[in-house]
């Protein structure tokens, strides 16, 4: 029997897939079929609406305006968003950077030369090893003299000599071509058909693909609020105190790593990372090794595979992909230990915001199976991992709520982002919870617009001692100006995450 249900069914079978019903369950079989068609709900035609006018007598046989009665007829034709096909194509920019982009370093990023401007925040541990091989401005000499031939053919080839040359390349060009070589001493390599070493926050990187997820403003305005209240809470003498994060929902790993940039250096962090689609978790854990090194990686900051509403049975993956577990069984104790004794200073979520219908088939709850996902607000992502980013299909901001209020601290923070159309549904489901919003961020995408992009909401277990009107809501920030420039207040904001930006702004 089949059914309808708001989120993909808890269970083993919400990992058999990153994005169950979306249409396929690996990269290799996208090229066939993309999402069902959000107009048609898969048929292929739509119904069209004709009315004509029909002229009715009357007793006296007499017509008069009063008896033209429209009469409706409906006719089926092709729908003109799928062209009949049911489903729409998936991501032409997807298609061919699996097919046949190669992987690229992207530059550095521009930096002032007349300001003295220079990068804040813990080193990268790749910046570092290149350093260390001789990859600056004093060793490039030495390099050269040293190596001739094929050893220097070798040597250019090197991960490290290609990040360097991406670090110190003009900007004429996107980045360095890598070759197609994997190497199992540096992790964040980007050897994959379509894979991008990008800037992040400092001189921190991290993995995308081109064409699918990737991170956004509202990344990293959640992760710049993180670090600047949970540095409020957290006693400004107490460098070296232990700090629990949790990441819900982690995806790529953008929020996690960039708000374990602000917290690293300050305080004995530990920060775990939850995420369903294994493509992003393991993009995330590589993009780890680049940032702490891959020794540190499942130590200091884990990414682990499974659903983020299963925190109270949390454990290492089997997701139906060749039974294997994807996560590492001493990361998973460490996490249960924590979750049970400890619990989290601080977790971060940004919820997918889009609702999807997904029709399910099996009886009990550990065996239902999802067939389709049919979006029902605007129309389903062509890139299989931007769909479950953007869309509703484990759970939206309350489910983030309830999972959050489950591993909080008495005195700790939840911080989460959510779409402005959806912000009663953030009180709603703190409340719900146990939980009470503590602070509001309204976010414009542009200086002028009426209306907010999002909010970014600091939340806190509620002790039953703050009333309604305690709320803080803070004047909204504005992205950019009429123009299309950086606004002040927000290259202020980048500057604080140690991206040049002031010389962009207006």
């Amino acid at each position: 029997m089949a059914f309808v249900e708001r989120y993909v069914p808890q269970g083993p079978n919400s990992l058999l897939s990153d994005a169950p019903g979306w249409s396929s369950s690996s990269l290799e079989e996208v090229a066939s079929s993309g999402p069902v068609c959000w107009k048609c709900k898969g048929k292929g035609n739509v119904a069209e609406k004709i009315t004509n006018k029909r002229r009715k007598l009357q007793q006296g046989g007499q017509v008069t305006s009063d008896t033209i009665m429209p009469i409706a007829r409906v006719k089926m034709k092709s729908c003109t968003v799928c062209h009949g096909m049911g489903f729409l194509s998936p991501k032409k920019k997807e298609m061919s950077s699996i097919a046949s982009l190669p992987g690229m370093i992207t530059m550095r990023r521009r930096y002032p030369t007349d300001v003295g401007w220079e990068t804040i925040g813990p080193q990268a541990h790749a910046i570092w090893l290149m350093k260390c091989r001789g990859y600056d401005k004093a060793g490039l000499k030495e390099q050269a003299e040293r190596t001739c031939g094929e050893e220097k053919q070798a040597e250019d080839q090197h991960p490290l000599a290609l990040l360097h040359k991406a670090n110190t390349m003009e900007m004429v060009e996107a980045g360095v071509v890598v070759p197609p070589i994997e190497h199992p001493e540096y992790p964040w390599f980007p050897f994959n058909k379509g894979e991008q070493l990008c800037n992040l926050v400092g001189d921190w990187r991290i993995l995308q693909r081109v064409g699918s997820h990737r991170w956004t403003t509202d990344d990293i305005v959640t992760a710049f609020v993180a670090i600047q209240e949970i540095s409020k809470r957290i006693n400004s003498d107490s460098k070296g105190r232990q700090l629990k994060y949790l990441d819900l929902g982690c995806g790529n790993g953008s929020v996690l790593q960039m708000t374990s940039w602000g917290l690293i250096d300050k305080y004995d962090l530990q920060a775990f990372g939850i995420e369903a689609r294994l493509e992003a978790v393991m993009l995330a854990r590589r993009s780890l090794s680049f940032n702490i090194g891959k020794d540190r990686v499942g130590d200091t900051i884990s990414v682990m595979h499974g659903d983020f509403r299963d925190l109270e049975e949390f454990m290492p993956s089997d997701c139906g992909r060749g039974k294997v577990s994807h996560n590492d069984l001493g990361q998973v104790q460490e996490f249960n230990r924590v979750k049970k004794e400890e619990k989290f200073d601080l977790v971060t979520g940004t919820p997918p915001y889009f609702q999807v219908d997904f029709t399910t088939e099996g009886d009990a709850q550990q065996k239902k199976v999802v067939t389709s996902a049919v979006i029902n607000q605007g129309g389903m992502p062509t890139s299989i991992q931007s769909a479950p980013a953007r869309c509703e299909f484990r759970g939206g901001v309350e489910e983030y709520c309830k999972a959050a209020a489950s591993v909080l601290k008495n005195d700790g923070l939840f911080v989460v982002c959510e779409n402005w159309l959806n912000n009663d549904r953030v009180y709603s489901g703190a409340k719900s919870s146990g939980l009470k919003v503590k602070m509001v961020y309204p976010i414009k995408g542009k200086r002028g617009r009426k209306e907010c992009l999002f909010g970014v909401y600091v939340l806190e277990i509620d002790h039953g001692d703050q009333r309604d009107d305690d709320c803080v809501v803070k004047e909204p920030l504005a992205v950019r100006t009429e123009c299309g420039k950086w606004t002040v207040e927000y290259a202020e904001l980048l500057e604080g995450m140690s991206i040049p930006a002031k010389c962009n702004s207006a």
